[in-house]
Order: structure tokens, then sequence, then C-alpha cells
């Protein structure tokens, strides 16, 4: 526990000195602001949108509504002068439904004043059909009868065209009778699929960009917190009091924890955000569905997928891997002497994010944004952007997320413990910083 003397100090003033800056203080609250308030005013907006669409009366909706009159002939005369007229029309009662319950005849003398004539002739290759009142008789029909048997004369033509061919009755009825389509559903098909699908195109991408992201905000103040004491002319009165192991060791855990509660005060003043503005959505359109709430409640759906112990296995990966690369940028800070020279020395750091991003992207099959490749699972620098998203989804087992998460601790241990060693072999180092192959040679001397 030698190397490790003095840790509690460093750790303890690196992560006030970090909270309690202005800058820090000032962007914390900004930007939680936001995560609060946007989700309200947005769902807000949505909601007084969706009552307004809806608030309409019952009778204004109604006034739209377009209602074609029924026929109220009670027989038809059917003067069919085509060259094979047909003599009974009585099929065409079929068509239309019980509510006309029409009879069909040809004779003249038959007509009353509920009868209509339709007028069949043919023209060449052309049908024609007009319907008419029948003369000598006094009718009670009205033009709006005509309009609307034409309208199923019409809809119509094609059975009488088909009966002119020569069907039989039969045949008609088989042709006119309604078709049921019943959609085949595969029972053994997982409803919530289409979702997971999605899901899985692109939370992966998501936890990619949160990590690549996160560690860029982060990573650079590791390595600014890591030179302080050379820039500052502290450095001897700390190699006497603190192991260099402990001091970075401490700079990095207390600058990831002053990020990470940063990022948990966002992530809670956005869950705030969308739970009062569901709360508000609801208050206002209570009649209508918000489609956020139908996705959260389609989660029990998803069988193997968002389990608790995937959760913090996921978790956990994420920490780990910003470990991991605050370590690595600790590295930068210890092999720099003065602020100038971090543009050069943090270039490991830099690399192996924007390498390992790339290999996230490009490294393999995949049908998806992010690659499919199963040993991106065991690389660390990898593995914390892509298996996180794939223990939540269920795509990797809880055992190996486990090991993952084993990898990842273990790399940024020997990470932490690579930037002490670095740390105090540079301490009274001069000159320009050392190259990587000249700082691998220095590290065998200084065992």
């Amino acid at each position: 526990m030698k190397n490790f003397n003095g840790f509690g100090r460093v750790f303890s003033f690196t992560f006030l000195r970090q909270v309690t800056q202005s800058g820090y203080k000032r962007l914390t609250a900004a930007v939680a602001a936001l995560c609060l308030l946007v989700p309200i005013a947005v769902l807000g907006v949505m909601a007084l949108r969706a009552d307004s669409h809806s608030a309409a009366p019952d009778d204004e909706v109604m006034s739209d509504v377009i209602y074609v009159p029924l026929c109220n002939a009670k027989s038809v005369r059917v003067v069919d002068e085509t060259a094979q007229p047909l003599s009974d029309w009585n099929f065409l009662q079929t068509l239309h439904g019980e509510e006309w319950n029409m009879t069909y005849h040809t004779a003249p003398e038959q007509d009353d004043a509920y009868t209509l004539v339709v007028h069949l002739q043919k023209t060449g290759e052309r049908y024609t059909a007009q319907v008419k009142l029948p003369q000598g008789v006094d009718s009670a029909l009205t033009q709006g009868d005509i309009f609307a048997y034409e309208e199923f004369l019409w809809m119509s033509f094609p059975v009488i065209l088909q009966a002119k061919a020569g069907l039989s009755a039969d045949q008609l009825s088989v042709l006119t009778a309604p078709i049921t389509v019943a959609e085949r559903t595969d029972q053994s098909a997982d409803p919530a699929d289409g979702v997971r699908e999605i899901l899985g195109m692109i939370l992966p991408y998501v936890g990619v960009m949160l990590i690549y992201f996160l560690v860029l905000f982060y990573g650079q103040g590791v390595a600014n917190s890591v030179i302080l004491e050379k820039t500052s002319k502290l450095m001897d009165f700390f190699l006497v009091s603190v192991e260099p192991v402990a001091m970075v060791l401490g700079k990095v855990l207390a600058i990831a924890l002053s990020g990470l509660l940063q990022l948990c005060i966002w992530l809670i003043s956005l869950l705030g955000g969308f739970a009062g503005g569901i709360w508000l959505y609801k208050t206002i359109a209570p009649q209508q569905e918000l489609g956020l709430i139908t996705f959260f409640r389609s989660l029990r759906l998803f069988d193997g997928m968002f389990s608790l112990p995937a959760v913090l296995l996921a978790v956990g990966i994420i920490l780990g891997g910003f470990l991991i690369y605050c370590a690595l940028s600790g590295v930068g800070g210890a092999l720099a002497g003065k602020a100038e020279d971090l543009s050069s020395t943090n270039v490991l750091f830099s690399m192996a994010l924007v390498v390992s991003f790339l290999c996230c992207l490009l490294g393999g099959s995949g049908e998806g944004i992010i690659s499919q490749a199963r040993w991106l699972d065991f690389v660390p620098f990898t593995a914390i952007m892509v298996t996180p998203a794939r223990v939540l989804l269920g795509e990797v087992s809880l055992g190996m997320g486990a090991l993952t998460l084993v990898i990842v601790l273990v790399t940024a241990v020997l990470l932490c413990v690579l930037a002490g060693k670095v740390y105090r072999m540079m301490s009274l180092y001069k000159g320009d910083p050392p190259s990587v192959q000249k700082l691998f040679v220095m590290l065998k001397e200084h065992k």
C-alpha cells in the first residue's frame, strides 16, 4: 500500500477544486436547466396541438360528412337494345344489399310510381346506359334517385358485361361474393421484433457517441490536472509527501468522478423533464395517447433486454472505459513538461480514441450502423463503446459482459499504474518529451 500514500488527500483536493470552479458550476446548471425545461416545453406544445385537433364539437365534425341519398325506386325496367339481351336482371339486386329491395323486369306494363328505366345500348365496341323516369306514369321519384342509381350502375357495369358474356347466375354469384382477407400471423414471432431491430441499430450508435464525446470532453482535463504541479513549481513537495502512483490515480479518479457527477445531474434533470412533460401532456390532452408512453410500456415485451443485471454491467463497463481513457490522458500529462507539450504527448490518447471509434464503425460485418464483429468485445478500447449496448439488447450473455468488465477494469488499473511510473520517471526530466520508443526504453531502465 506504500504506492498509495497520499491518495486520499490528492483525491479530495482535486475533486473539490474541480467541482467548485465557477465554469463547472455554470455549465452544470445551464445544461441541467435545458434538460429539465426543453422536454416540458416540447411535450407541452405537442399536448396543445393534440388537444386543439380533438376539441372540435361533434356537430362540426359531422358537417364535413357527405351523405349519398339512397335510391327510393322499388322496381327497375331494363330496356336492353344490345345484340344479346338478357331476360333476367335480378342478379343486380345481390350487388347492393337488402336496403334497396328492387325487382327487375322488362315489361312496360309493370311500371309504377316507383319505377326507374335503364336504357342499355351498344355503339361499336362501347356500351352506354341511361337511367330515366318512365313516360306516362306519375312518378314519385326524383332526380336524386336517378343519380343514386346511376352511380350504382356505373360501379356494377363490369358484372353486367360478365353476365352478357354468358356467365351463369352461379358463376356470377361466385365472382360477386365478398372476399374476406385474413392476415396470417406467425405464432412463434415475437411482437417486439420490430422495435428490437430498431433498437439494435440505434442503441450501439448512441453508446459509441456517448463514450466518444464523454472522453473527448473530460479527457483533456485529466492531462491538465496531472501537469499542474510541474508548471506551478510544487513538484518537489509532492514527490516527498505523495507517491506518484497515488497522485496520478487520485487526480484521474477525482476528475472522472466530477465528470460522472455532472453527467448524473444532467440525466436526472432530463428524466425529470420527461416526467414533467408527460404529466403536462396528460393534463392538457388526457384523451390523446402519447407515443413515448406507449414505447416505455412496450419495454416489458422485450424479454432478455434491459434486465437489471444487464443494466448494471453496461454501466460498469461505461464507467471502467471512461476511467481507461482518463488514465491514458494521465499518461500524456505525465509525459509533458509544460502545458505546451500536451499537444504532442497526448497523441496516444487521441489516436486510441479515434482508432477505436473508427473500428466500431468499420471493423467488420454488420447490417446496422455499428459493426457486429465479436472481436470488438475483447479489446478494452472498443469494448467500452459497443459491449454496453450489446449487453442491454441481450446480444451478449451476462457472462461475456462480466468478462469484458474485468478486462476493462484491469486495463484501467494498469494504465493508472503506468501513468504513476511515467510521472515519477519524468519528474526531473529536462528537454523535449521522449518518443514512444524512448519511453519504453526509459521504463525498462527505471524498474
